[in-house]
């Protein structure tokens, strides 16, 4: 159900009448051009013809998606056309009459010979849809009301836009919905409704009651303003009277809000006293509201009707409190300080009507024109050139004798410790040292020096742990096989290995007691390395102060006093020349003389040049005074600074400095050589690092190809044993057959002959070829 806080008003679209734009422009191009230009616009005139077909049917119909690109590229191509054809009832111009009809009164209808009546009923049209768009968002979510409150900004900048560049440029008499007085109220009413929509966009966003109670407090101020515009002689009579009665319900409810929020506010202050004189008067002023929300509707009426009855639950409950708790006098609601509006909103101008965009009509310009405005443009150039030159060489002659002079470094140095105190080398070279990191660069090096040396140790040891392993197998192996194992000893092989691991060891224990001293030496100077930064040397630096007894006439004061007034003056200077360059460049952008060059003869180019440029003069002008204000302002700091110097003795605070700044220096180059001596540990275990992982490879290479070596010997000769073991059996076992059968027995291995009892039948012939085949003689007895 829609409530007074939900509903916004959104703007219907002006509906115009077919209108023929490629006919009578084509027979403009033919007459002052020629058959061949005519005929290169056709298809560009042809595409413009068919746009504003396109946006005349949106426009009598309901607002679609990509109406608002069909609008603006329509809008790009009018201006195209207003810079090259001019459209009127004059004799020798397109003529061309454009039929709109009023947004607000659809049966009045107006007809006009001028491009910019067409311009502005486009940019009224693109305003209409665009807060079509923002009626469209969901306003129940964070994001939707972040989208409806950006498209209510810009559809208020395109009314805005339409005010400042089309409206004035009409014929009379205007329709009334593109006058000031609508465009204006319209501008108005977007932005009201961008600016409650932020008040929703906080309450969902839980923000404090005081912030919502601004925020309500300047939507009301702005549906006031809006209620007072339609209320106004000419548009009271020209508006339905609910459009008037909508600003007033939203102006009444959100002065009704902003109390209501008041009221929390105090009660998180433990204000009842006063929450409850805002609530009293918040219930009066919701009774007007009620009034206009009966006149509007009835789901108007009943949610006014919700808000009375929030009122008085938290004004009874306030009351109650007060009665029984706080006991604090009410005071009138005269005397409780007004709430102050927030405006969080501003107008969005458009960004997408820069006719640059719309590549048409390119080769319409003659020849002749086309080198005029090429001969104007580098007229331009040079005079903008001219004068930017003298602006920057002012500013660069400023800034290198303001350098020299030593300002304003000298006169921050008299309020407190500057760098300027400092020796520039001292400077630099702090800069670099904090740069780099300082104290905590060195421990980071120290640490990672730390890690290196730990993983090399733990490389040497798996490297020992290979080796050591190989030995003991090797020895298991020897007693295992005796004699017979005759590999080299690990002794020998191993020997290179081991011969690293110890020079290794050697360098790790002399890199060791290097860095003992680089620690010591990093401990004892720990606190002066901490201090090498600018603020702590600034600490160190004397103060330039004014003499305890002046001798001569001048105040020392008032040297000081005028010196700071001129740079003052200097600063101002500067800051007009930033914005005359502005100026300039704009003055420039805007310089488009092309629709002038097109309407005057070749012969009166010269003329119209000559007086084109002069536009210009006023900002030379203001140039050349701000350069002459400048030197006499530059000389008169020259004669005070000398002065100053002189009083304040600068050239000995400069020596008391330099000599303040001997001990920096010299902790500096103490940090300096440590950094290297760091440096260079940290490259030392890096590639030692490198080389025991290296030589650990290696150690494990050797350990597992000797290991695979073992294994294999090993094999060998427990095969060696068992085929000895195997052949001593049966010579044993023979030799006992042999005795129990005697000496003339056949060998009980043979078979029964063939055919004899107990003797297996022949194979098949095959399988008996087959036996002979794979059996060999019998072996000897």
């Amino acid at each position: 159900m829609p409530t007074a806080h939900s509903v916004m008003l959104g703007l219907h679209c002006k509906r115009t009448e077919a209108v023929d734009l490629k006919a009578p422009i084509l027979g403009y191009i033919r007459s002052t051009y020629s058959d061949r230009e005519a005929d290169d616009a056709a298809d560009d005139l042809g595409s413009v013809q068919q746009l504003r077909t396109d946006v005349s049917a949106a426009a009598n119909g309901p607002a679609q998606p990509a109406m608002r690109e069909s609008l603006s590229r329509y809008f790009r191509c009018l201006t195209a056309i207003e810079n090259r054809f001019p459209i009127s009832k004059e004799k020798g111009h397109a003529q061309v009459a454009f039929v709109w009809y009023d947004a607000f009164s659809p049966k009045k209808k107006t007809s006009q010979n001028n491009i910019h009546f067409e311009k502005a009923a486009v940019l009224f049209n693109l305003a209409a849809v665009v807060s079509q768009q923002g009626l469209a968002c969901d306003r129940t979510t964070g994001d939707g009301l972040k989208q409806a409150c950006q498209l209510f900004q810009e559809s208020a900048g395109m009314f805005s836009y339409l005010k400042d560049n089309e409206m004035n440029k009409l014929d009379a008499p205007q329709p009334l919905d593109l006058s000031s007085e609508v465009v204006v109220l319209l501008e108005k009413l977007m932005m009201a409704q961008a600016q409650e929509c932020v008040f929703h966009k906080a309450v969902l966003d839980k923000k404090t009651p005081s912030v919502l109670a601004r925020l309500a407090r300047q939507t009301c101020l702005m549906y006031e303003e809006v209620d007072r515009a339609f209320q106004g002689p000419t548009l009271a009579p020209y508006f339905d009277k609910s459009w008037g009665a909508h600003a007033q319900l939203k102006a009444s409810l959100y002065d009704v809000e902003s109390l209501i929020q008041l009221g929390r506010s105090m009660k998180a202050e433990d204000k009842i006293n006063v929450e409850i004189a805002v609530l009293t008067e918040a219930f009066k002023r919701v009774q007007a509201t009620k009034k206009i929300s009966k006149a509007v509707s009835a789901d108007m009426f009943n949610s006014v009707n919700v808000v009375q009855e929030t009122i008085q639950h938290a004004l009874a409950k306030a009351e109650k409190d007060n009665a029984t708790v706080y006991l604090m006098r009410v005071p009138p609601f005269s005397d409780v300080p007004p709430v102050q509006g927030a405006l969080l909103v501003k107008v969005v101008p458009p960004s997408n009507l820069d006719a640059s965009q719309e590549g048409i009509f390119a080769s319409v310009i003659p020849e002749s024109s086309a080198k005029a405005l090429s001969k104007y443009t580098d007229m331009v150039d040079s005079v903008t050139r001219q004068m930017l030159d003298k602006l920057a060489n002012a500013t660069d002659n400023a800034r290198i004798r303001l350098k020299e002079w030593e300002l304003p470094d000298t006169l921050e140095a008299l309020d407190a410790r500057t760098s300027s105190a400092l020796p520039d080398a001292v400077v630099r070279e702090l800069e670099d040292i904090q740069g780099i990191g300082g104290l905590a660069h060195l421990k980071g090096i120290l640490a990672e020096i730390g890690e290196l040396r730990h993983g090399v140790e733990n490389d040497l040891f798996a490297c020992q742990q290979v080796l050591d392993t190989d030995a003991t197998a090797d020895a298991e192996c020897r007693a295992a096989f005796a004699d017979k194992w005759r590999p080299p000893a690990p002794a020998t092989v191993a020997k290179p290995y081991w011969d690293k691991i110890s020079m290794f060891r050697s360098s790790l224990q002399k890199a060791s007691d290097s860095d003992q001293g680089v620690i010591k030496r990093l401990t004892d100077n720990e606190g002066a390395f901490a201090n090498l930064t600018i603020d702590a040397a600034l600490l160190q630096m004397p103060r330039l102060q004014a003499p305890m007894v002046s001798t001569g006439p001048e105040d020392p004061a008032v040297v000081v006093a005028t010196l700071r007034r001129n740079l003052d003056t200097l600063q101002t200077f500067a800051a007009e020349r930033g914005g005359m360059e502005e100026a300039l460049k704009e003055l420039k952008k805007k310089d488009n003389i092309l629709p002038r060059l097109m309407a005057t003869s070749p012969q009166g180019h010269d003329a119209l040049f000559a007086a084109e440029i002069k536009k210009y003069d006023s900002v030379s002008d203001d140039i050349n005074r701000n350069l002459t204000a400048q030197d006499e302002t530059l000389a008169a700091v020259e004669r005070d600074n000398k002065l100053f110097r002189t009083l304040f003795d600068v050239s000995g605070w400069r020596s008391a400095c330099d000599s303040a700044a001997a001990g920096i220096r010299e902790q500096a180059k103490a940090f300096r050589e440590l950094l290297d001596h760091l440096s260079e540990g940290l490259r030392f275990y890096i590639g030692t690092s490198e080389v025991v992982k290296k030589c650990l490879q290696e150690c494990q290479d050797f350990g597992f190809t000797r290991n695979v070596q073992r294994e294999e010997l090993k094999q060998d000769l427990e095969r060696r044993a068992q085929q000895d073991e195997s052949e001593k059996l049966a010579r044993q076992m023979a030799a006992v057959s042999m005795h129990s059968q005697g000496p003339n027995a056949p060998p009980a291995a043979y078979p029964p002959a063939p055919g004899a009892p107990g003797a297996p039948p022949p194979p098949p012939p095959q399988q008996a070829q087959m036996q002979h085949q794979g059996s060999g003689p019998a072996p000897p007895n």
